[in-house]
């Protein structure tokens, strides 16, 4: 018991060595987010390596600036010129305009290979000036040039006669007028002219059987659009665009036999005699002179004058068609945003936005040889719609300020033209529009 009692620790490890106890779970999740990932800071040393090798260089590549520009300022001298003496040049300011010469007669030091600062100048009319108007010089007792450069040109290697020899100085201005680029004005504005033929259609979001089978008897209608638009040039790539457009969307409803001289035996008075069920809406029946009658499987003509009620053929009414054709008409204001991914001879731009459209005009009619004849006008229709549009738009330069331009075009109308049939129909267009455009 008394060696128990003094190796206790021994009793413990060994009954305790195989015992294991886990944490409760929720312990592990108050651990987790404080064990932190030791960042490597040598991207550190990288950073300041990389910062101060930029400003090194940057200090380098002033000083060597400073240094070549501060040579320019150094007088030039030129020999061989047909004159009485050698004439040097000294470059004055950076003036453009030519300085006519002026002479000095200089009384140079008799002493050869020194420094000679002369120390009076007289010009040709006897006049002292200062000594600081003429160069420092230092030149053994005879100098040779051997293709000596300057702004002025290339001299050929000439000697000066020793040094206590008189000659005749001039100094002048150069004539250096230096290259001026010129700079290409960018037209920021641009007015363009376009049209394009639109094919119509549209998709319903309704499920009953009745708006499927009057879209199943309607068919779309090559229409047309056209307009201006004025673009403002933000950048080299992105534009802005905005102008005003009319757009005509038809449509051509099918099943609907439609007769003349009805007005004899019309007896409502101020008041539609037919409605005829569309997908985009009931038209009602203006002309009162017209008979209609449905002729194909969909029972859309709604009237009071049903075939057990009135017979066409035993009224000797005259047959015009069998279709009707729905036209409307829209005012747009369309804005636009163009991003050119492509400026080459012929740019290529990316092109979409939205436009407000309004109902200007809403007329149903039919055709009898060529020519129109008035039915009446869809009911309910919204005065005003929202359309989206992408497209893609394609443009070559036919000289400085104008282009030709192609641009096909995807319209989307987010909300329907009519709001008071069951089913919502969501028409959308494509349209191929062309035309020529000018910067100024």
């Amino acid at each position: 018991m008394v060696n128990r009692g003094a190796n206790i620790d021994i009793v413990f490890r060994n009954g305790l060595k195989d015992y294991e106890v886990l944490p409760p779970p929720e312990v592990m999740d108050n651990i987790l987010p404080l064990i932190k990932t030791r960042q490597r800071s040598y991207i550190f040393l990288k950073s300041a390596a990389m910062i101060a090798v930029v400003i090194s260089l940057g200090f380098l590549t002033y000083q060597l600036t400073r240094d070549v520009s501060n040579g320019f300022d150094n007088p030039a001298m030129a020999f061989n010129i047909e004159a009485s003496a050698p004439v040097a040049f000294r470059t004055i300011g950076k003036s453009q305009n030519i300085v006519p010469q002026r002479t000095l007669i200089i009384t140079n030091s008799s002493e050869p290979g020194i420094e000679v600062l002369p120390e009076r100048a007289i010009e040709s009319d006897n006049t002292v000036i200062s000594s600081q108007d003429v160069p420092l010089l230092y030149k053994p007792k005879t100098l040779s040039l051997s293709n000596a450069k300057s702004r002025n040109g290339i001299f050929p290697s000439t000697s000066i006669a020793p040094w206590n020899t008189s000659f005749s100085l001039k100094e002048t201005v150069p004539g250096y007028f230096p290259e001026s680029t010129p700079v290409k004005v960018t037209e920021k504005w641009s007015i363009a002219a376009m049209a394009s033929p639109t094919y119509y259609s549209r998709f319903s979001s309704g499920s009953d059987a009745v708006s499927q089978q009057l879209m199943s008897s309607e068919q779309p209608l090559i229409s047309y659009t056209g307009g201006v638009a004025f673009s403002y040039k933000v950048n080299r790539r992105f534009s802005v665009q905005a102008g005003l457009a009319y757009s005509s969307l038809a449509q051509s409803v099918d099943g609907v036999n439609s007769f003349t001289g009805f007005q004899k035996y019309n007896k409502s008075k101020g008041s539609s005699s037919f409605e005829v069920l569309t997908s985009n809406g009931p038209i009602f029946t203006k002309n009162s002179d017209v008979f209609m009658i449905a002729s194909g499987p969909v029972e859309r003509v709604l009237t009071n004058y049903t075939k057990d009620v009135f017979d066409p053929k035993q009224a000797n009414l005259k047959y015009v068609s069998d279709n009707l054709h729905q036209n409307f008409s829209y005012l747009e204001l369309p804005v636009m945003l163009r991003y050119k991914i492509i400026d080459k001879t012929i740019d290529v731009n990316l092109i979409g936005g939205m436009s407000y459209n309004l109902l200007v005009g809403n007329s149903v009619y039919t055709m009898v040889d060529g020519n129109k004849y008035s039915i009446g006008e869809t009911a309910g229709m919204n005065k005003l719609t929202v359309s989206s549009s992408l497209g893609m738009g394609m443009e070559y330069s036919l000289s400085e300020k104008l282009s030709l331009n192609l641009e096909p075009t995807f319209r989307y109308y987010l909300n329907p033209f009519n709001g008071t049939t069951s089913s919502s129909v969501h028409p959308y267009s494509f349209g191929i529009f062309s035309g020529v455009s000018y910067r100024f």
